[in-house]
């Protein structure tokens, strides 16, 4: 919902440290890192911007359209982005952004604020709106049996998600399984990383 996240935007990346520590922006700067060089990336929910200067830094050429659905985050984005960053901030719910070329797809922890059918048709509709096949790099949480710590991890998830209910109305109750999405509307993994014993978990996807 537009501006849901306004309330809560100047200490987000402050909670994100305390409950899960660095590990959120590790494995982001790691999956950053594997985006190319030139070109131009989609970013979707980028939040309060944390991720910019990652993203000038390994690749300074790259064109950038950010869309982001609260208005104090763009705010806080436009103050943390490189002043040379070569980037367009749209303030959108809807993921409108202007019908540019785009090469890359990036979306980190945005998906997991949706349902499965939501995220599903996002991914669509943003696949559709360009005739080359995109690249997404996927970011997010990852609930399987092979994660560690299961019991703990699926209590942090489920505090995570009451935390966001009351302070931003979110709706959903359980976590999606984001990338098995993917899998099932035809995209291939190219790449994979994963960190808190599979907790977290980024993939490179490509139809």
């Amino acid at each position: 919902m537009l501006n849901s996240y306004d309330r809560i935007a100047p200490i987000y990346s402050l909670l994100g440290r305390l409950v899960y520590g660095k590990s959120l922006l590790e494995i982001q700067f790691e999956l950053i890192s594997k985006i190319p060089k030139q070109g131009s990336l989609l970013i979707l929910g980028g939040g309060d911007g944390k991720i910019l200067p990652l993203i000038f830094k390994t690749s300074p050429q790259l064109q950038l359209i950010y869309v982001e659905a609260s208005s104090v985050m763009i705010k806080l984005a436009i103050k943390n982005s490189p002043r040379e960053q070569n980037i367009l901030f749209v303030h959108s719910d809807n993921f409108d952004y202007p019908t540019e070329h785009i090469d890359y797809v990036y979306a980190g922890f945005i998906f997991d604020v949706f349902n499965e059918q939501k995220i599903s048709y996002i991914i669509n509709k943003i696949e559709s709106s360009h005739t080359n096949n995109l690249t997404w790099y996927v970011v997010d949480f990852d609930l399987s049996q092979n994660t560690n710590l299961l019991g703990i991890r699926r209590i942090q998830i489920k505090l995570s998600i009451l935390f966001f209910k009351i302070t931003t109305e979110h709706s959903i109750k359980t976590l999606p399984k984001v990338f098995q999405i993917f899998r099932q509307n035809g995209y291939n993994t190219l790449k994979y990383n994963t960190l808190k014993r599979g907790f977290l978990r980024s993939e490179v996807f490509k139809l």
